[in-house]
């Protein structure tokens, strides 16, 4: 029989949060769609911005379990660099496009 490993809840956040962040980005993009349409316009509105919200929601999310997964993970450390990092991924994609804006690379 296979072992399943048991993951803390932190690694199961930082899997989570990724996967969902991206999931909202391709929702925002699919209901662009429906932006020019007069009967379905409600659905490009409410869910855009929900998808937006949900988006910054898991940006700072993805700090708070950055931190929980650096003060609770009780594994090796690069182990723990890697989960670090899976975690704080949405975290920095944020922060360096706001650094690009900033310096007007973008």
């Amino acid at each position: 029989m296979k072992k399943h490993i048991q993951l803390h809840q932190t690694q199961k956040f930082a899997i989570a949060i990724p996967v969902l962040f991206v999931s909202s980005c391709a929702t925002k993009h699919w209901v662009e769609r429906f932006r020019f349409s007069v009967e379905f316009r409600w659905i490009y509105e409410y869910v855009g911005v929900s998808a937006l919200l949900l988006s910054f929601f898991l940006v700072v999310f993805s700090f708070t379990n950055s931190i929980l997964v650096l003060r609770d993970l009780k594994s090796k450390g690069f182990q723990k660099a890697l989960w670090f990092l899976l975690s704080s991924s949405v975290f920095l994609l944020f922060a360096g496009l706001m650094v690009a804006i900033a310096l007007n690379v973008v």
